[in-house]
């Protein structure tokens, strides 16, 4: 399992420049976003002191505002961003293929990885949305079993049973959520590697994991918890840089655009220690 961990981390790091191309996708549409939210703000807003308001700090007050005043204006945005979502969630339907493809071979050999990764887009739809309709009935499931435990304790005389009862299904939750997604990311490999349906590859990953064959199992969770580390370091850090308000806004452009760089590594790597699994 060790093994893979750092095989793949190695990996995505000789895969920077399919990185940085990854990073200008996902800054486009930001761009694109921040651009459309801007122009709305500017209309709404002008030069008010709210405007001035949002440039040091995301204000609640300010958002209610616009949700009163200015709401036809703001359901447009939204649309426009569920727009965007939707074109960003199929555009990686192909970049996954790219990347596993990637992965498949030598790293300085990148021919025919954009064409590979189109061809096996469609099966990369039909896993997330198998994928997502899974994760669908397993959140209810959990959530539904939770739900049900509180009508049924609810004459308890013990204060803190509905707290426990939420903690344990959070629990339960968050180690299947780990799970699916260990299994969904064993399939989109096992496409890109054996040309399998994506049905077939779907029922293969979940049984590889949930046999804890290879310890797929442990390195997904080893993974999950290497990135939630980042995270919080990012956290950490962005919270004690000290920013004047002129630099705020900027800053925090510059601070997410690197974060989010370090974000398409830890996918990569990802991909790459759990195809080790699969090697």
């Amino acid at each position: 399992m060790f093994r893979a961990y750092r095989a793949g981390a190695r990996a995505a790091a000789h895969r920077w420049p399919l990185i940085a191309v990854l990073w200008v996708v996902a800054v486009v549409f930001g761009a694109a976003f921040a651009l459309a939210v801007a122009a709305w703000l500017s209309d709404a807003l002008g030069e008010s002191l709210a405007t001035r308001t949002l440039y040091r700090q995301l204000d609640p007050d300010v958002f209610v505002d616009l949700w009163y005043h200015h709401r036809e204006g703001l359901r447009g945005l939204l649309v426009l961003a569920a727009t965007l979502g939707g074109v960003h969630t199929a555009l990686w339907w192909w970049l996954d293929g790219v990347v596993i493809n990637a992965l498949l071979r030598p790293a300085a050999d990148r021919t025919g990885i954009w064409q590979q990764g189109l061809t096996v887009a469609p099966a990369m739809a039909v896993l997330y949305l198998v994928a997502t309709g899974v994760l669908a009935l397993f959140s209810t499931a959990v959530g539904g079993t939770a739900y049900a435990l509180m009508r049924w304790t609810r004459s308890s005389p013990a204060a803190m049973i509905w707290y426990q009862i939420d903690a344990v299904a959070l629990v339960i939750w968050a180690i299947g959520v780990v799970f699916l997604v260990a299994v969904h990311d064993h399939a989109r490999i096992r496409v890109c590697r054996t040309d399998q349906g994506a049905l077939t590859a779907y029922r293969w990953a979940f049984r590889f994991v949930g046999r804890g064959a290879e310890r797929a199992f442990p390195l997904a969770c080893t993974l999950q918890i290497s990135a939630l580390v980042l995270w919080v370091g990012y956290q950490w850090v962005g919270l004690r840089v000290l920013t004047t308000p002129a630099l705020a806004l900027n800053g925090s452009l510059v601070w997410g655009g690197a974060y989010l760089l370090v974000r398409l590594w830890v996918r990569v790597w990802f991909y790459a220690a759990q195809n080790e699994l699969q090697t």
